[in-house]
């Protein structure tokens, strides 16, 4: 294949990994504790770093001795972008927030074990259970966990009051807030919830940040940004389709030449 069109092919597919991002972002400007992703892009790597050693034959190149020229571009990364949401107030005392960093626990019960989840959504609600009490339970029916992964759980009767450093009234327990040493090893379970794939020793229990109860964080999408990404990233991609065109267009006029 030519290099021109190995090199536009590679752009065409990034450029459509980002409009992919962007458009799972505006999809989610209205989802509660929502956080934006970012894609970045990389080089990729020359084909080959001093595959010429005799410098005589280099003479007349433009690039630098030693590295030869760049084959197109890749999707280095898909960063996971932390700012806050804002705050929104609901009055409603299930509807919890996290101020500042860290995560949720919520987990379901599996036959090979609880399942452990993250979220910074915290929309809860009451879920009753056999033992005149009941739970707190998100949307996709998981349940919230303390910091020893047990449900939270609240006798019937009882007003539900969390303290600003997630300290549950009625039974003392603490909120599993989390918080990770690399962010970036979360990966989305679908439902706004993450799978921690780092390891145990990588778990940070958050005893700094503020709970805000009746409150619920906002997306950090900034639809304005997203849309003026949205317009540059498809001039991107309509630039690397015009260059596989012309270089089709240019092998056609090569091919003739040499049947002629």
């Amino acid at each position: 294949m030519s290099s021109s069109l190995y090199i536009a092919a590679s752009g065409l597919n990034t450029y459509q990994k980002k409009l992919d991002t962007i458009s799972n972002n505006i999809a989610n400007v209205d989802t509660t504790g929502y956080k934006r992703r970012e894609t970045s892009f990389e080089e990729n790597l020359a084909i080959s770093i001093e595959n010429q050693k005799a410098r005589q034959q280099e003479i007349g190149r433009g690039t630098p001795f030693g590295i030869r020229e760049g084959f197109g571009v890749h999707v280095s990364g898909n960063q996971l972008i932390l700012d806050q949401g804002v705050p929104k107030a609901t009055d409603n005392p299930f509807d919890l927030m996290i101020m500042g960093k860290g995560y949720f626990r919520v987990g379901k019960q599996q036959a090979g074990g609880n399942e452990v989840l993250y979220t910074r959504d915290g929309a809860f609600q009451k879920s009753p259970t056999t033992n005149n009490s009941y739970r707190l339970t998100n949307a996709q029916g998981y349940f919230l966990l303390d910091q020893n992964n047990n449900p939270i759980e609240i006798p019937n009767g009882s007003d539900f009051i969390v303290t600003e450093n997630g300290t549950i009234g009625a039974t003392n327990q603490q909120l599993g807030v989390t918080d990770f040493i690399n962010p970036q090893k979360l990966s989305g379970e679908g439902g706004n919830m993450y799978r921690f794939t780092g390891n145990e020793n990588e778990l940070i229990v958050m005893n700094t940040s503020e709970v805000k109860q009746g409150y619920l964080e906002s997306s950090n999408v900034d639809l304005s940004k997203e849309v003026t990404d949205m317009i540059t990233t498809q001039r991107g991609f309509q630039f690397n389709s015009r260059s596989i065109s012309f270089a089709d267009q240019m092998m056609g006029i090569a091919n003739g030449i040499i049947r002629s």
